[in-house]
């Protein structure tokens, strides 16, 4: 047999500690079991009708955006916040073979999960996030709001533009054939500037 057989054997434990950035809402301890439709700010305001553009359906969500669906699931969502991080430490336990016989090792490492952030976006904008998830097992499944696009302009006054990340061809079109609902609620945000 070789010097070192490694096999997973057993997770062990998954902590989310302070992020790099900012404080992460909601808190990392919670994140990994709140999926998008439970996210106070991703969930429809109360008197809201979903409406369809495209293929998708939309509805303005609590956090100042719209939450998109296709077939009744979040395809991605728009809200005016900066994305931010939090990180976790996971440790894992292997079986190492060595001489004929086995020795468990814990091995340790950090990873970066993506989320939305606090800070409010300036002039209107807004970034566009697509659900994700990070994981290492079965047992350790952690939603993350992965960033995907950001509508904005560089100063007030300015026309808005989509910058779109690098996503699949699908994803592109899907994101451009909301545009037009973009710019139709920048419009009123551009009506209250400041002459």
């Amino acid at each position: 047999m070789k010097r070192a057989l490694a096999v997973l054997l057993l997770v062990g434990l998954s902590i989310g500690i302070a992020e790099a950035e900012e404080e992460p809402t909601p808190p990392a301890s919670t994140q990994a079991s709140l999926t998008p439709d439970r996210h106070w700010r991703l969930a429809k305001l109360p008197d809201a009708q979903p409406q369809t553009i495209g293929l998708l359906t939309y509805y303005p969500n609590e956090g100042g955006g719209y939450t998109f669906l296709e077939h009744g699931n979040i395809v991605f969502y728009a809200v005016p916040y900066f994305p931010t991080t939090y990180q976790i430490d996971r440790s894992f336990f292997v079986v190492e073979v060595v001489g004929g016989r086995q020795q468990a090792r814990r091995i340790g490492e950090r990873i970066n999960v993506s989320t939305i952030g606090t800070s409010a976006m300036p002039r209107g904008g807004q970034t566009l996030y697509r659900n994700g998830t990070t994981q290492k097992d079965p047992s350790d499944l952690r939603r993350e709001d992965v960033p995907i696009a950001k509508w904005g302009r560089a100063v007030s006054g300015d026309k808005f533009q989509l910058s779109i990340l690098d996503v699949d061809r699908e994803t592109r079109l899907k994101l451009k054939s909301i545009v037009p609902l973009l710019e139709k609620s920048s419009n009123q945000i551009r009506s209250s500037d400041p002459k």
